[in-house]
């Protein structure tokens, strides 16, 4: 088999360029760098598109990565606005239509911090707005943090006993950044958990059906390769695996 394509959600949001602010499909090379490490070929898909162009992106494409970003919009689980920073419902639908489609053409999918909580949205879940508490593991996160320094505090992850991340990385423990404020709150029907932080966050849930979908709260591509390797490989070998 020739190595997988793998369509990478890029962020869309206004940031500073020549010209000024503009509004653009960017994203950090660590996401790519590990795609192509795992042996397999990141094509970016530029965000906020119809969520109609769903299905023929994810038929285009063999897997797909969710990357992280802002916060979804209240809206898309039926709750008001309490602490939301840099929503865009555009962007929300759009990535809500990939994974929706991703399942419906079983396509693997591997979501990370945002794409965990947008995967439990889409199938019906919802989300906490703010889970920083001080002393605890997901202390708060104050505008304008250094994404460098944040990642430096790590805090615990325990793995359920029959957790797919186990068997991947070949423990029930594993140490992780923390860079969210929002967190999965009601899990969807469709999902079960993989870990939790010691604070009872969920850190990490999969599909219950055959579909291979695995979403982590914590930002592997951010981590040196044997900690971040495992979940890229994974699913490097569902892709393999799917007919």
């Amino acid at each position: 088999m020739t190595k997988p394509v793998v369509g990478v959600t890029a962020w869309r949001g206004e940031f500073p360029t020549y010209a000024g602010p503009q509004i653009l499909n960017t994203l950090e090379t660590q996401y790519s760098d590990a795609v192509v490490e795992s042996g397999m070929i990141p094509l970016i898909i530029p965000n906020g598109q119809s969520p109609d162009a769903a299905s023929r992106i994810v038929k285009a494409v063999d897997g797909l990565l969710l990357t992280g970003g802002t916060d979804i919009n209240p809206e898309m689980y039926g709750e008001g606005r309490e602490r939301v920073e840099g929503d865009d419902i555009g962007v929300d639908r759009f990535e809500v239509a990939l994974v929706r489609e991703a399942r419906a053409q079983g396509k693997p999918l591997l979501a990370i911090c945002r794409g965990l909580q947008l995967i439990n949205v889409a199938l019906g879940g919802s989300l906490r707005q703010d889970v920083g508490r001080p002393g605890s593991a997901h202390e708060p996160i104050e505008a304008g943090f250094d994404p460098d320094e944040a990642e430096q505090r790590r805090h615990a992850v325990h793995l359920e006993e029959d957790a797919l991340l186990a068997d991947l990385f070949g423990s029930r423990e594993l140490k992780v950044n923390t860079l969210h404020h929002q967190g999965v709150d009601r899990l969807a029907e469709d999902l079960i958990v993989e870990g939790r932080a010691p604070d009872g966050l969920v850190e990490a849930a999969r599909y219950k059906g055959s579909w291979w979908a695995l979403g982590v709260q914590w930002h592997p591509e951010r981590l040196h390769s044997e900690e971040r390797n495992p979940l890229f490989e994974g699913l490097e070998e569902a892709i393999r695996r799917t007919p």
